[in-house]
């Protein structure tokens, strides 16, 4: 499947509001806090994935004012991004690449696999069996995750400047590219 690929430099925030589920989100409110140094979240379940400065975190936020600290892998280097498919949590490890980590059991995760990417990894997206990695001055990597102990690079694009975020939906690639200005491909 091909890919197209559009360069973002700005930041954007959303602000999504379901009105036909009664939500208001105007009216926001603090529910709970733990631990410090967060980079990215990802939700599955009743269990939040953080990256944060010495890897992943895995806390059980079922009680959301009260989240409890269930299970962590250390990592190599400073976790900057979290994406979640299945079993499987795909870390974007800084100087240290893409780390996959088994979290079948949130209480006992490991890593299963890794690749290690030219750059510095900040963040990851997940679409069928590939992990899209934003490698800052490396660009966009595009790793196949079908065997998750084994991964390996299937496609690269080297944006203009530093690729820090990155998204898909259908055939598109989004990534934030510091530096370089919006750009559509």
């Amino acid at each position: 499947m091909i890919r197209k690929l559009l360069i973002l430099s700005i930041f954007i925030l959303l602000s999504i509001l379901n009105f036909s589920f009664g939500i208001d989100a105007l009216n926001v409110e603090f529910v709970g806090r733990t631990g410090e140094d967060y980079y990215s979240v990802a939700i599955q379940g009743n269990y939040a994935y953080v990256a944060e400065e010495c890897g992943l975190s895995i806390l059980n936020i079922s009680i959301p004012s009260a989240p409890q600290l269930v299970g962590m892998v250390i990592l190599p280097d400073t976790a900057y991004g979290v994406a979640i498919s299945g079993n499987y949590a795909y870390v974007a490890d800084s100087g240290s690449g893409l780390r996959i980590i088994n979290i079948s059991n949130p209480t006992s995760p490991s890593q299963v696999g890794f690749y290690d990417t030219p750059g510095n990894a900040y963040g990851v997206a997940i679409s069928g069996n590939y992990a899209y990695v934003a490698d800052s001055g490396s660009g966009l990597r595009v790793i196949n995750i079908n065997n998750p102990s084994f991964p390996f690079l299937v496609g690269f694009y080297d944006t203009p400047c530093n690729a820090y975020g990155v998204a898909i939906s259908g055939n598109y690639a989004y990534v934030a590219d510091y530096g370089s200005g919006f750009t559509n491909y």
